[in-house]
């Protein structure tokens, strides 16, 4: 069978696409993958969906290449894991393909599409959307091999906390990120005695800013994360998929949304060129973010929003460094706290076998 998947984000890419084309390889189905446009693209999109073993790779390209050339598609099903859904709409009309989508946000009920999600806390805003667990859950597990095992190398020892830093695969945030990093390690010298610090990045990160991290003492090092969580004490990151690795390992973690890194976001449509606007383009920004969390209860972590109460912890608006520091402090100070915070992010982790259940929907008659 001939299948098409349509996908965007780095985080899309690496965390659904992945094990959904390993098991439809396995399947012995033809894959053909498209990179739709992403405003968060990390620019190695491409690079990654090589080692994926697909049959085909189109894009990323702009919105009207991709919109002309997916009509000349031929396929049997299409699986869209990521990005607007109107081009999974067309290809379906198009190849007269059926569509199944899989998505962590709200998507509207649209007649004939299979609409899939993770968790029953996100099927509750579509009515027809069927939870089906969490893909990433299935792509940590791809991350663990003897080899990688070795690689990483970080041993546990008594009194020296392991605090992962995760600055995320956004080049426009990535920049800001290092020098809030940086004063966050310098807030930790003075409240922690002995700890140590490393930088998780993805293996498609350049070489050039993978020094730049180095020389400010963040320790940046490549790896998987179903690797690196599961050996550290502690995390920082931003909001994004990484929310749900960190559960899945069950690795403690806060969560930060600094207001400073608001210009930063990438906007786009209308709403981004009027975000680039001076004076009013942070103020547009601000209530955007502000909506979009209140959207989700008041939450900014993607575990929270599922669990509808804090799970994770979180901070966000006018946050320091300093705050930062002062709530991993406190957190690794209270060692049966976090062995709580375990046990709650695991229990809400859910079952493996994602892509199994979503590849059986997708293929069905």
């Amino acid at each position: 069978m001939r299948i098409t998947i349509l996908t965007n984000g780095p985080g899309e890419l690496w965390g659904w696409v992945r094990p959904v084309a390993a098991e439809l390889r396995k399947r012995g189905h033809s894959i053909s993958l498209w990179i739709l446009p992403c405003q968060f693209a990390s620019g190695h999109e491409r690079e990654a969906a090589s080692l994926l073993g697909v049959d085909k790779l189109e894009g990323p390209a702009s919105a009207a290449r991709i919109w002309q050339d997916i009509s000349y598609e031929t396929t049997d099903r299409v699986i869209q894991l990521g990005g607007d859904i109107q081009f999974g709409l067309k290809l379906s009309r198009s190849a007269n393909a059926p569509l199944t989508c899989y998505s962590y946000g709200p998507r509207k009920a649209i007649d004939g599409v299979k609409i899939l999600t993770a968790y029953p806390a996100q099927a509750k805003r579509v009515p027809s959307a069927v939870p089906i667990g969490d893909l990433v859950k299935d792509a940590l597990a791809m991350d663990v091999t003897p080899s990688a095992m070795h690689q990483w190398n970080w041993p546990r020892q008594e009194g020296s906390p392991r605090i992962l830093f995760l600055p995320g695969s956004r080049p426009a945030i990535r920049k800001p990120a290092l020098n809030w990093l940086v004063k966050v390690k310098a807030c930790l010298n003075s409240k922690i005695s002995d700890y140590r610090v490393r930088s998780l990045f993805s293996q498609f990160m350049p070489e050039s800013e993978f020094e730049e991290w180095q020389k400010a003492g963040l320790n940046p090092v490549k790896c998987g994360a179903g690797v690196a969580m599961r050996e550290a004490d502690y995390a920082l990151t931003q909001p994004g998929t990484n929310n749900f690795e960190l559960m899945h390992c069950g690795l403690p973690a806060l969560v930060v949304a600094p207001e400073e890194f608001t210009k930063f976001v990438p906007v786009s449509g209308v709403l981004g060129f009027l975000a680039g606007l001076p004076l009013v383009g942070l103020s547009l920004r601000r209530v955007g973010a502000m909506r979009v969390i209140q959207r989700w209860g008041g939450y900014i972590s993607l575990p929270n929003r599922i669990a509808s109460h804090k799970v994770m912890n979180e901070m966000w608006g006018a946050i320091t460094p300093e705050d930062a520091a002062e709530e991993i402090w406190d957190e690794l100070s209270h060692p049966e706290r976090l062995q709580k915070t375990r046990e709650e992010y695991l229990s809400l982790s859910g079952e493996a076998g994602a892509a199994e259940r979503l590849c059986d929907i997708a293929s069905a008659k």
